[in-house]
């Protein structure tokens, strides 16, 4: 993001895609320690991923 110019604050939506429940709350942590204050849009899905080892897949939309 940084590369473009952009910020943390600049995260319009971010969606989580985490592989088991039992991640949700060291998720959401970290998320709030990434984010502070900013708050775009969120949401978390708990789905199979494309690959076993992953624990999270994040997808992010970030405007300038």
């Amino acid at each position: 993001m940084r590369e473009a110019g952009l910020e943390v604050s600049s995260l319009v939506k971010v969606t989580t895609f985490l592989s088991d429940r039992r991640y949700a709350d060291v998720n959401g942590a970290i998320r709030r320690e990434v984010l502070g204050e900013h708050a775009p849009a969120l949401t978390v899905i708990i789905a199979e991923i494309f690959d076993s080892a992953w624990l999270l897949e994040i997808e992010a939309v970030a405007a300038g």
